[in-house]
């Protein structure tokens, strides 16, 4: 059995290349490590992708559950798309926020599997990657940088 899903699918424009549902946190697991994100690669359902020893167990979870949903997903290995997950990224930390219930370590948590996310999908169909490390901060460095310019 394979280590990643990918999953093609003919366009208009041609072959293009999208990351299946369990694939994506296979690679999250890759990128951000098994501490925080531990994939059950034997999982059915999204809510059981995340393995219970998770640092951030209920976030995680709802995290998976939440792009699942978003992408119209109907199985594990439907495809995923960069805009559908980022939109379910940003529902679970505007969700949080409001329930007062985000923290500033979990609000990093999530920018990190968003920025991962972001690489993940720029990466697709290239044979070498190499995992940006960034931060909240200096996301916000680079981005006043370019204010300033």
């Amino acid at each position: 059995m394979p280590e990643c899903y990918p999953f093609i699918c003919l366009t208009t424009y041609g072959l293009k290349t999208l990351l299946s549902y369990r694939s994506l946190f296979i690679e999250l697991e890759r990128s951000l490590g098994s501490v925080l994100l531990p994939v059950d690669r034997d999982a059915v359902e999204p809510a059981r992708l995340i393995f219970s020893s998770a640092a951030f167990l209920d976030l995680t979870r709802t995290v998976a559950k939440k792009i699942y949903a978003q992408n119209g997903c109907r199985t594990l290995d439907d495809p995923v798309e960069l805009f559908p997950t980022l939109d379910a990224l940003g529902a679970v930390k505007c969700e949080r926020r409001n329930l007062d219930t985000l923290d500033v370590v979990a609000a990093d948590f999530l920018e990190r599997i968003g920025a991962t996310v972001i690489w993940l999908f720029s990466e697709i169909g290239r044979d070498t990657y190499e995992l940006p490390l960034t931060s909240s901060a200096s996301t916000l460095l680079i981005r006043a940088k370019f204010q300033k310019a």
